[in-house]
């Protein structure tokens, strides 16, 4: 079913933020009133002009707007060039995709989630701006699927823009974002234990 890894994993992240996060953690309001919004709008769909638009599209796509209002000048041009690289890239493979798709090894969304992770890794390569990596992949991915409708569109194809498989594709890069933190996490713990353990040799 299209749309089913998007719905476990935004329930599995609600459950996370409302029941397991510290109360005290920062953000954890928003992020569950985030999450929650997304699972109830997941059903509904809008028309504008002449294109299907999908309720979680417009409102990651509001959620992103506000995040980028954020950022300085420099750092705005610099997330522009980012989301504009994965954009293509996005609608190159979807193009692909839909024209030779014997081309396409495994799902093309998996392939379109790795691909823009990675890019959005080349750009933010460091973890202290994991939130930017994540904006700039989400912006990106969201352009890109205005850049694939259009094409599609002047060609006499339709599609919605924001669909199900799109949003199984963001909750891919969402899980690739918190994977790569908690391995950064994990790695961090570890290196610390190893210096402490060598302190007390040493203090031996």
């Amino acid at each position: 079913m299209e749309g089913i890894i998007f719905l476990w994993v935004a329930w599995g992240l609600w459950i996370y933020t409302t029941f397991i996060m510290e109360k005290n953690e920062k953000g954890r309001f928003l992020f569950s009133f985030y999450l929650l919004c997304l699972i109830c709008l997941f059903p509904y769909r809008f028309s504008i002009l002449s294109y299907e638009v999908h309720a979680d599209y417009l409102f990651l796509a509001l959620l992103a707007f506000i995040y980028m209002r954020r950022l300085g000048l420099r750092q705005k041009l610099y997330m522009l060039i980012c989301i504009l690289t994965i954009a293509m890239s996005y609608a190159g493979v979807g193009l692909v995709a839909i024209y030779d798709p014997v081309l396409m090894i495994i799902d093309p969304y998996v392939i379109a989630a790795l691909l823009s992770m990675s890019l959005g890794f080349i750009f933010y390569s460091s973890i202290n701006k994991m939130r930017n990596l994540f904006l700039s992949v989400i912006s990106g991915t969201l352009t890109g699927e205005i850049f694939l409708s259009v094409t599609l569109h002047n060609i006499g194809f339709s599609k919605m823009i924001g669909d199900y498989l799109y949003m199984d594709t963001a909750a891919y890069m969402a899980l690739m974002t918190i994977t790569w933190k908690a391995v950064h996490s994990l790695n961090a713990l570890m290196s610390s234990k190893l210096s402490s353990n060598k302190g007390e040799i040493k203090n031996i």
